[in-house]
């Protein structure tokens, strides 16, 4: 079987949105390295810790000179020069805290008598007067290292501190202490890094979103389509379109409607030709019969009525079901308008109740059927019918009730099966012959709505019909 139209399959596209993703992660990925500032480690420097505690600014070796030449500029510039304090934006600055106390190491610093010297000489104060502790920052990567072989990197003489640093400075007053504070949980850089990839994800979103929608589209299709063909099978074929898959699906399903609605038309032709033929005997019985007693020829009248009734019914099930031939937009409530004022003209207890504005998609004269097969079973079996139209979600409710005596919970349901009546004498001046509900029920199913049986609340019977509202 070939499906002559094109179209990716499922798998294709499926495989083609995965690669785009990682596409777009990768140039997204690639652009925060090469677009994106490296991340600097922080850090403190023994002149910083020095300027924390004096309060003022110390004297620095380390200093760089920086060029600024403007775009088409020839000829020599003039150099600036900038110093490292000014320049590096730190994430750890030192908090400075006034104590009676000199301050106290955490329990991994050490102390160094050099670094501690060369503090007190920047501030110009007595050795004694400061003190100094700090967590040693990098670990030696020597395969035969010894444990606990901790460094701190010195840059042209000047230490810097990559970790926590504690230093105090004795004044009148009592200590000022310097420390490093913790760690913030996400560094600039990682934030600039987070939300880059939720960038990629942003832009990822919409593809998936309509590759989703174009997948789930057809075979929200092919659903709807298939629960309308289970309804009625001379329902419209599903359209072919969408992904491979769907399209071989949809095309399998057609197949099946085809051959489920020749089958169901060779029954029903066929039921209605037996029905048919059936006439001729019971004329040719009916004719012998007239030399019959009276007695017997009156019985046997009225058995030869009885079934051309029923073979009457019969033909009329057969041509009313699975005969919606159009599909229009139909107003319920002028229909049941139009019905109630109808039966009122000829006298039969008929009374609208309240009745929402509804619009249904049907054929109006096999919804007219329904309701008019209601109506007459329940003036029938109730002696008059109240008709409400509510909507309920979706759907259309339409509720004809009577004031008869009510049926048996468990007959309820029995009541929908051909020839089957909730009088059971089969006296044809107490009804018919027991096809109305059944060939209602059907009208309703092959609309894609449903009908039901249901005791009323103070005695009487309901008729419940759903059917679903035109969008």
């Amino acid at each position: 079987m070939s499906i002559a139209r094109g179209g990716l399959s499922i798998f294709w596209q499926t495989l083609l949105l995965l690669l785009a993703s990682i596409a777009v992660v990768f140039v997204v990925t690639a652009a925060l390295f090469v677009w994106s500032p490296p991340p600097r480690p922080d850090f403190n420097s023994l002149s910083d810790i020095a300027e924390a505690l004096s309060g003022r600014r110390i004297p620095r070796e380390r200093h760089w000179q920086v060029m600024i030449v403007p775009h088409g500029h020839k000829g020599p510039m003039p150099l600036h020069a900038q110093r490292d304090s000014d320049e590096r934006q730190r994430e750890r600055r030192l908090s400075v805290i006034e104590q009676p106390t000199p301050p106290r190491p955490d329990p991994d610093m050490v102390s160094s008598a050099a670094f501690s010297a060369r503090l007190a000489d920047q501030i110009g104060v007595p050795v004694g007067d400061v003190s100094l502790f700090f967590e040693p920052d990098q670990s030696s990567n020597l395969p035969l290292r010894m444990r606990g072989d901790r460094r701190v990197i010195v840059r042209r003489g000047e230490p810097l501190f990559f970790d926590t640093v504690v230093a105090g400075l004795r004044t009148e007053s009592g200590w000022r202490v310097v420390r490093t504070p913790p760690r913030a949980w996400i560094a600039p850089w990682q934030k600039r890094a987070l939300m880059l990839f939720g960038i990629s994800l942003l832009a990822v979103i919409p593809f998936a979103w309509f590759f989703a929608r174009a997948l789930a589209k057809p075979i929200r299709r092919i659903a709807d389509a298939a629960d309308r063909m289970g309804a009625n099978p001379q329902a419209p074929l599903i359209t072919e379109e969408g992904p491979a898959e769907i399209r071989v699906t949809a095309h399998a399903l057609n197949r099946m409607q085809q051959r489920l609605s020749a089958y169901l038309t060779e029954r029903t032709n066929m039921i209605g030709a037996i029905a048919h033929d059936l006439r001729t005997p019971l004329a040719r019985i009916a004719f012998r019969i007239e030399t019959a007693p009276d007695e017997m020829r009156e019985k046997v009248q009225g058995d030869i009525e009885q079934m051309r009734a029923m073979i009457a019914a019969t033909i009329s099930f057969v041509r009313d079901t699975g005969s919606v031939s159009r599909i229009e937009p139909v107003a319920l409530g002028r229909l049941l308008g139009d019905l109630a004022a109808d039966e009122a003209e000829v006298g039969r207890p008929v009374t609208l109740g309240p009745v929402e504005a509804v619009t249904v998609a049907g054929d109006p004269m096999a919804l007219r059927r329904l309701f008019q097969n209601l109506v007459d079973n329940g003036v029938a079996y109730g002696g008059g019918v109240e008709i409400a139209l509510g909507r309920i979600g979706g759907e259309a409710e339409i509720r004809i009730g009577d004031r008869g005596r009510g049926l048996p919970e468990r007959q309820l349901e029995a009541m929908f099966r051909p020839f089957e009546r909730g009088e059971p004498s089969r006296n044809r001046a107490t009804g018919g012959i027991g096809l109305g509900l059944s060939i209602a029920r059907a009208i309703a199913q092959e609309h894609g709505g449903s009908l039901m049986l249901a005791n009323r609340i103070g005695g009487g019977l309901e008729a419940i019909c759903r059917l679903p509202i035109r969008s």
